[in-house]
């Protein structure tokens, strides 16, 4: 089928990974229909199905309540949207043919076994990691076929970035204007992994037809001291302001691991692996027109 014919329904789209779909989706010439909350609430079982007559060829799930800590104190809010939601998206993928892309987070993981393959079993240490964790396991019992996609912690979208890298940016952007010359930052560690390079290599696991669990991350890892402290190598201030590891965590309500990093193991052995290191993508993410414009 030509690129122009496939048809993408793309779930979450005013998101950071969603909005990454987008792009690329775009660019590829598929014909794509990215829809953000306003324009289709998931946990809106009618409002699903109105996508039934658009048929759509492969769905690609980012809808979500990103927002672990809010999960944490939002129990039910946090299980309509992820697994009441993901059931509605499963139905519209059964009802339609569609071959569904869901996308999985990192934090369905304790930690305590690395390096994370395909073959660990997850262990939620949040009620965020338990939806996720849910959600997964609907759709690979009711979609035998589907594509589970479990990513690294993500940065990308500049000023839709919620995660660290966009937040740490701006936080840097006003100790500057406040004439902060040193922060301290902790030292949890993860694989910050650019929302680009995830909607690349997830299209191309759809266009090979790949079904089941793949792990997707950047290659290596970091601690938030170590990104925080490239950061301002790139962004080229490290002469005027100084970062130093803290023993201190951000206080935050959803437990995270002190240590999660995963080996995209299925896609090295079929050869499909097309991430970077993740030093590599910061700095190619850093150097967008947003980053430059605030400093």
């Amino acid at each position: 089928m030509e690129n122009t014919k496939k048809r993408v329904l793309i779930t979450g789209a005013g998101g950071m990974l969603g909005s990454a779909f987008t792009t690329h989706c775009m660019e590829k010439k598929y014909n794509t229909r990215a829809l953000d909350h306003a324009a289709l609430d998931v946990e809106n079982r009618a409002a699903v199905r109105t996508q039934q007559k658009w048929s759509p060829d492969w769905i690609i799930h980012c809808a979500g309540i990103v927002n672990a800590d809010f999960c944490e104190e939002n129990r039910d809010a946090c299980f309509k949207n992820h697994v009441e939601g993901t059931q509605h998206i499963v139905e519209l993928a059964k009802t339609t043919g569609a071959k569904l892309l869901y996308p999985q987070s990192f934090l369905i993981f304790d930690g305590k076994e690395n390096p994370i393959t395909e073959e660990t079993v997850p262990d939620p240490l949040s009620v965020y990691g338990e939806a996720k964790w849910e959600a997964e396991q609907r759709v690979r019992k009711e979609l035998p076929d589907a594509l589970v996609v479990r990513m690294g912690g993500f940065f990308g979208g500049e000023e839709k970035d919620k995660n660290f890298v966009g937040k740490f940016a701006r936080h840097l952007k006003k100790c500057l204007d406040e004439s902060i010359k040193e922060i301290s930052i902790g030292k949890r560690v993860w694989q910050p992994t650019y929302t680009k390079d995830l909607a690349e290599n997830c299209v191309l696991l759809l266009e090979h037809e790949k079904i089941g669990v793949y792990n997707m991350a950047s290659h290596g890892e970091a601690s938030f001291y170590d990104v925080a402290s490239a950061m301002v190598e790139i962004l080229g201030i490290d002469d005027k302001i100084t970062i130093t590891p803290s023993t201190d965590e951000y206080k935050e309500n959803a437990k995270r691991p002190d240590r999660a990093v995963m080996e995209n193991r299925r896609l090295q052995e079929e050869g499909l692996d097309r991430m970077r290191g993740w030093k590599d993508a910061l700095g190619e993410y850093l150097s967008q027109k947003y980053f430059k414009e605030l400093f």
